[in-house]
């Protein structure tokens, strides 16, 4: 390796960076800063394993974020259904509870107007009898009038 080649972390995997300073060459060409054609193209192809390096940590980490992204949005689908079903349970719930209390309310109702049924009819048949005697009596006095 070049001693001007750096190790540089990116994404969890190790890619090498060059310093600039030592492949650009900013001086005019002359005998001492000449690069050969074997440097450039070791050159190149360093840039161009650093850039295939870079594509692969981007897509990577561009799969990652898929996978998180596509996790928390399976957590939160999961997590509205669990609360749609624990608010279905209390509706449902609540529900029960009302008919529980109209059908209690709805026997009361008729066995109060059972019992004024009886007691009506309990009234009626006692009045029977005097109705009956009235009925005789009233009739007998038109007969013997």
């Amino acid at each position: 390796m070049f001693p001007w080649l750096l190790d540089v972390e990116l994404a969890g995997k190790s890619v090498e960076k060059s310093d600039p300073l030592n492949i650009f060459i900013s001086k005019p060409a002359s005998a001492i800063w000449t690069v050969t054609d074997l440097e450039k193209a070791d050159i190149l192809q360093r840039i161009k394993d650093a850039e295939e390096k870079v594509r692969a940590a981007t897509k990577d980490a561009e799969d990652k974020r898929k996978q998180l992204q596509a996790e928390g949005k399976r957590r939160a689908i999961e997590d509205v259904d669990a609360a749609a079903l624990a608010l279905r349970r209390e509706i449902d719930t609540r529900i029960a509870e009302a008919k529980a209390r109209i059908e209690s309310r709805k026997k009361a109702l008729l066995d109060e107007g059972a019992r004024k049924a009886d007691a009506l009819t309990s009234s009626a048949r006692q009045r029977a009898g005097k109705a009956r005697e009235f009925v005789l009596s009233e009739f007998e006095r038109a007969a013997d009038a």
